[in-house]
């Protein structure tokens, strides 16, 4: 067995009693963020806590050890920020508001364990441990080197062919299919939580309860831009799996075009997918018209099923395009697969048992570029965890390439804007970027870069390397908007762009300017307050003019 004190904290892998690992290069003097888990803490005296990697208004994801099986782990602790603290480094977790955090911890084993009962499905990571500790709750599941599908899209040149992606995606969406006939839904399916193994299969990860995938609760929203569906951000939205269906084709739009589609909130009033008509061309009619009814705004107009979705993408003959869905006019649909088999086989004078032969021979062809793009691309520069999170220690993903190749200067990346260095680092083709995590900053914009990993001007890097970057998330406090007059959406939507909770009060104001349904202000706040960064906001709506008194009499 290891011994734990040359365990490092970056990689679990033997540090060789080094301070930085030679593994990955992580420091073992390195602080874990106040908020976590001390390094080194004893889980069930069988776990052992190593570096945070993510987290969301539910709780904490670590990289860990299982002493027993003698393997990383992927730890998962229920510890929303906005409810909980803790004391010095204890690991005990201190509930804020007790009565919430009993009831969404109790909402956590709930979920995790309907979640951890689908193990078997070939697209979820299997759960293989849930128990309460420290005032709070653990999940514990198997650690996998993956990378994520936008990190896959990027590394494929920007997009991808449907042959390629269609054994990635289809194995995904039978398992959320299944996933919903067992009451468990997702809600925040994206590129960022959909990852790519080395065997080439892709899985799905970041489950969180639903509180986290909706607005309007006690915990603070993580919603994905262009993959969250219109009813996750209006206030008492009810999610189904016509919710999880947007996310899932959002991420097939994303993997066929390079670029998502625009927010839900964005296409309300235009709901249609622009797609250059150059990438148009490449992709069947048939996953157009699959596209544009899985991503419609309206939910009672969108694609409601995962089996409805799969007959859609396997060109069923039901299926009928929605017009006016995407910039460009599809093609005419193709003949179905059986058909097109049995008129190229007329024509060409094969029997069928060789075109069986030859789909299967297609078939290898698509892995093999699977493959092709995953290695070929040196999977050495990192590999993630189910979170989309690098093993790397230091955020540094470097290739493992033979010596002698070029090494050049690591540019400086800090102040740019994230959009202009991924970009720039596009063109030059000799480094990628990867976002690994965002901060407040109160010097930098949102979404410019704070910090860069490795420093630019300290030494060079090899071609190829991945260089990992924190973004800004802004200041830490945020000022109120305007939003009197505005419907109810339109207001929780510019709180929301804000990074502060928008929550309709119950209390409801006559007001003689603003009329029925509309927004007055805020309860206890006016435009232009600070207030921190994913607090919650009451709106109060107006109920129109005060109906004058009928006891009245004249003169």
């Amino acid at each position: 067995m290891m011994n734990l004190d040359n365990l490092c904290m970056g990689c679990m892998k033997n540090s060789e009693g080094q301070p930085i690992c030679p593994h990955c290069g992580y420091n073992a003097a390195q602080p874990q963020p106040v908020i976590c888990l001390p390094k080194k803490t004893l889980l069930q005296n069988r776990y052992v806590v190593g570096k945070r990697l993510d987290s969301n208004g539910e709780g904490i994801g670590y990289l860990g050890y299982d002493t027993v099986a003698g393997t990383p782990v992927y730890i998962h602790e229920f510890m929303p920020e906005n409810l909980a603290s803790r004391k010095g480094a204890e690991a005990v977790v201190i509930p804020g508001c007790e009565v919430n955090f009993q009831e969404y911890r109790a909402e956590f084993l709930r979920y995790f364990r309907a979640v951890a009962r689908l193990r078997e499905l070939s697209s979820m990571i299997p759960i293989y441990d849930i128990f309460e500790e420290n005032n709070t709750a653990y999940t514990v599941s198997e650690w996998v080197e993956c990378i994520t599908l936008r990190e896959f899209v990027q590394r494929s040149g920007g997009r991808a062919d449907w042959n390629v992606i269609r054994p990635l995606f289809m194995p995904v969406l039978s398992s959320l299919s299944a996933m919903h006939n067992n009451g468990v839904s997702h809600l925040g399916i994206s590129p960022d939580n959909l990852v790519i193994l080395r065997s080439g299969k892709m899985k799905l990860t970041g489950f969180s309860i639903q509180a986290v995938r909706q607005m309007d609760t006690d915990l603070i929203p993580e919603l994905f831009a262009g993959c969250s569906a219109i009813e996750q951000y209006v206030m008492n939205g009810q999610s189904d799996e016509g919710t999880d269906v947007y996310g899932f084709t959002a991420s097939l739009f994303f993997a066929l075009t390079g670029q998502l589609p625009q927010d839900a909130l964005k296409r309300k009033n235009d709901a249609r997918l622009m797609i250059p008509t150059s990438i148009l061309r490449e992709i069947p009619p048939h996953v157009v018209t699959a596209l544009a009814n899985g991503l419609q705004v309206n939910p009672s107009k969108r694609t409601p099923t995962f089996e409805r979705l799969r007959a859609e993408l396997s060109a069923a003959p039901t299926v009928t395009m929605v017009q006016n869905e995407v910039a460009a006019p599809p093609q005419k649909p193709p003949v179905s697969s059986k058909a097109a088999q049995k008129e190229a086989s007329k024509s060409s004078g094969l029997p069928n048992f060789v075109w069986g032969i030859l789909s299967c021979v297609f078939a290898l062809i698509v892995i093999a570029i699977v493959i092709l793009i995953l290695y070929g691309n040196s999977w050495g520069v990192g590999s993630s965890n189910q979170n989309g999170s690098s093993a790397a220690s230091n955020g540094t993903y470097e290739s493992s390439i033979a010596d002698g190749v070029n090494q050049i200067d690591i540019p400086n990346l800090v102040n740019l804007k994230f959009e202009d260095a991924e970009q720039a680092a596009q063109q030059s083709k000799t480094y990628t970027i990867l976002k690994s995590g965002e901060e407040f900053s109160d010097t930098i914009q949102e979404g410019y870069i704070v910090s860069q990993n490795p420093e630019s001007g300290k030494r060079k890097m090899t071609e190829g390397t991945v260089i990992s970057v924190q973004v800004s998330k802004g200041s830490q406090y945020r000022a109120l908007p305007d939003i009197r007059g505005d419907s109810l959406t339109e207001a929780a939507a510019a709180v929301t762009a804000q990074g502060l909770v928008p929550v309709k009060s119950e209390e409801e104001r006559y007001d003689e300017y603003i009329p029925v349904g509309q927004v007055i202000g805020y309860r206890s706040h006016v435009a232009g307050d600070k207030m921190e960064y994913g607090n919650t906001v009451e709106i109060i709506v107006s109920k129109g003019k005060q109906p004058s008194s009928s006891g009245d009499s004249s003169n």
